[in-house]
């Protein structure tokens, strides 16, 4: 794969588990609902099922983190990978309980929730990555461990709902995830070395779970707060916004749209499709006129009127092309919003940056289906849409008002479109290119014209450069 071209090999495994949890935090979507609905149930618990995932990642991350710092990094990882495949264990079981759907129901939530636990592993993963790759090449891995988690993002599903339209049900979704779990379980075990010394570790370990998931108070004690406070926000608001949608799709779907359940795989194939064009063409096409920054607040700006509009069609052939719309202003902020909080942070503070981003994600990711789901079932799709749309829209306004303190944040300098203009973008365009075949590498791309970027602070750049 050429985005992973050049990537330092320890890091390898990491990007591997980012690959394998997103893809396990997204196959059941198309799915779940209609095991849901199968057992009786109504689309509200649904989503209730979907933000048990989230709300134990939220309550794992920090704990987790703060667990790896002490006991080192490797234990932790391959303990919580295991727990991983033991959730999908249970999932499986449930296949055979659906006699009882009490019984069915209760095994899956359980599944979803020691998932989720030891889905909070992203904070450790994060650090890891910042043990083992050099200062000068953070950036450009972390911004292609953002890609392959929005690839395993529009992936997932289509893998959850092809499986599922065998003669196996439901647990075709179950025994894929089983065998893709159990050989990263392999790898990591064979491959991953711990990335911390013991010199280097934390000497004691806070158990009081009240202090470790008082994100506020660990958020005011970080270099350059203002701005990634800022960022904070609006990750928040888009996960919100990008949750809530993705939740009702799969029942868009089929409500709105009359395609089949069998359908629901092929609809989510044709987003990956997009996802694919827009992070290959559309994304480095606006990049690298706009930069990161500007190329965040285009997709924010994007989003909320595709949104709005992507609630009228009820065939598929006028639903594709705005479902295409959506799917640009999502390709545009997904890659861009983490590399700029990866830009805004501290090196030092990385780690603990990655911590609070995953833990407030999770947040907006355990609110959103369950507000989602009570909106579809009170008043329907199209509202719950224009829901969404509401809050892509307050994320705009965040990231409008916030601009220029991001951008001295970064240290990326306003885009100049002057003919003359030499400047140099971000990681995100630099990604672009490399996976598009450009020329340009990403170490000339970390800086910006006459400064170099090192934490929050930009320097004169040395006259021989790097």
């Amino acid at each position: 794969m050429k985005i992973l071209d050049g990537v330092p090999r320890p890091a390898l495994p990491i990007l591997l588990l980012t690959f394998v949890n997103a893809v396990g935090g997204t196959l059941l979507i198309p799915v779940l609902p209609f095991v849901v609905r199968d057992l009786g149930y109504s689309d509200f618990v649904f989503s209730l099922l979907i933000a048990a995932y989230p709300a134990a990642q939220f309550f794992a991350a920090p704990i987790l983190g703060s667990l790896a710092d002490n006991r080192g990094r490797r234990p932790v990882l391959v303990v919580s990978q295991a727990g991983t495949l033991a959730s999908w264990v249970l999932f499986a079981v449930a296949y055979f309980t659906t006699s009882s759907p009490v019984t069915a129901l209760a095994l899956i939530a359980a599944s979803r929730v020691v998932d989720g636990l030891t889905g909070g592993n992203a904070s450790v993963a994060a650090a890891y990555l910042a043990d083992v790759v050099a200062e000068e090449e953070r950036t450009r891995v972390f911004s292609v461990q953002g890609a392959i988690t929005g690839v395993a993002l529009l992936i997932g599903p289509a893998m959850g709902s092809f499986s599922a339209a065998t003669s196996l049900g439901f647990l075709g979704p179950a025994l894929l995830a089983i065998a893709i779990s159990a050989g990263t379980l392999v790898w990591m075990t064979s491959a991953l070395t711990e990335s911390l010394p013991p010199e280097l570790r934390s000497p004691s370990f806070d158990a009081n779970p009240l202090h470790q998931l008082n994100l506020i108070s660990k958020a005011r004690t970080l270099t350059g707060r203002d701005a990634l406070m800022r960022l904070f926000s609006v990750q928040v608001l888009f996960t919100f916004a990008f949750s809530a949608y993705t939740t009702i799709m799969a029942l868009w779907y089929v409500d709105q749209l009359g395609i089949s359940e069998a359908s629901v795989g092929l609809m989510m194939l044709a987003t990956g499709v997009f996802l694919i064009f827009n992070e290959m063409v559309t994304l480095r096409f606006v990049e690298k006129r706009l930069g990161d920054v500007g190329t965040l607040r285009a997709g924010l700006s994007v989003l909320p009127a595709a949104l709005f509009l992507v609630r009228f069609p009820t065939s598929v052939l006028v639903f594709l092309p705005l479902s295409f719309v959506v799917n640009v202003g999502m390709a545009l902020v997904l890659p861009t919003l983490q590399s700029v909080v990866t830009q805004a942070a501290d090196d030092r503070e990385e780690g603990q940056v990655q911590g609070i981003n995953t833990s407030v994600a999770a947040v907006a990711s355990t609110l959103a289906p369950i507000v989602a789901g009570a909106s579809y079932a009170v008043f329907g799709g199209g509202v719950t849409i224009w829901l969404s749309a509401a809050v892509a829209a307050v994320a705009l306004v965040v990231a409008g008002v916030s601009a220029g303190l991001i951008s001295s944040a970064t240290g990326e300098e306003l885009p100049d479109h002057s003919e003359h203009s030499h400047r140099q973008h971000g990681p995100v365009c630099a990604l672009a290119q490399r996976v598009s075949g450009g020329q340009r590498s990403f170490s000339l791309n970390i800086h910006g014209q006459g400064r170099s970027h090192h934490g929050l602070g930009a320097s004169p750049a040395s006259p021989g450069g790097d």
